[in-house]
């Protein structure tokens, strides 16, 4: 089934990918859901370029069991895989919920991020840190998804309080005469963790669906030793 998300990013150029939402200058104004009618607003001056980003590897695993929260948990153990640290699904419930439960969805986002930041010494003598940060609702911004899909790293989205990894996205740049930039995304490729047999890829389109469905990112740093 095809899921859709539609919202409106800007970014300016020249500045390092990390700090741009938070050392933003004046730019056109799109609202955060001006994406529906965003290219009307653009300046005639300005130049498109249509981008893909993606990541080069996207074998994941999917949940061990039909549940919200080992969804979440098969998020973080996907994310950590992609760093070189290896975490058991089965271990990351029990810590998180105290057993091996089922629930619908996985509950505060933020609470687990925090959760389970901190440093892991496994039995099979691997040595890392965790580093968990989830911010709530959409993104206002498109560079940190577009950097970390460049870095190799996959992104947590929850929509509709499920838990899906970012693993590209199509975007429109345009380009100033003074050399910022505006991104509107168009696409988000996600995978499920849930769909097992089913086709894993859901897709985001500009044209389908509210962002107010987004309950936000979390995004995971791993230290290993």
């Amino acid at each position: 089934m095809r899921k859709a998300l539609a919202f409106a990013m800007v970014l300016v150029a020249g500045l390092p990918a990390l700090a741009l939402s938070r050392y933003l200058v004046p730019r056109p104004a799109l609202g955060l859901f001006g994406i529906f009618s965003a290219k009307k607003q653009v300046p005639p001056n300005w130049v498109l370029h249509q981008q893909t980003v993606e990541l080069s590897k996207v074998d994941f695993e999917a949940a061990e069991k039909p549940c919200g929260n080992w969804a979440w948990v098969a998020g973080v153990t996907n994310m950590a895989a992609l760093s070189g640290a290896r975490l058991n699904q089965g271990y990351l419930v029990d810590r998180l919920y105290g057993g091996s439960v089922c629930l619908p969805s996985a509950g505060d986002s933020a609470a687990l991020a925090r959760q389970i930041s901190h440093e892991y010494v496994l039995a099979d003598g691997q040595k890392f840190t965790l580093l968990a940060e989830f911010k709530p609702g959409v993104p206002s911004q498109a560079d940190p998804l577009i950097y970390a899909l460049r870095q190799g790293r996959a992104l947590m989205l929850l929509w509709g309080n499920k838990a899906y990894l970012l693993t590209g996205m199509t975007y429109d740049e345009y380009i100033a005469p003074t050399g910022n930039k505006m991104f509107i995304v168009n696409e988000l490729r996600l995978f499920d963790p849930l769909a097992y047999q089913h086709k894993p890829e859901a897709i985001f389109s500009r044209d389908q669906d509210n962002p107010n469905e987004i309950n936000g990112v979390l995004e995971l740093s791993v230290y290993t030793k």
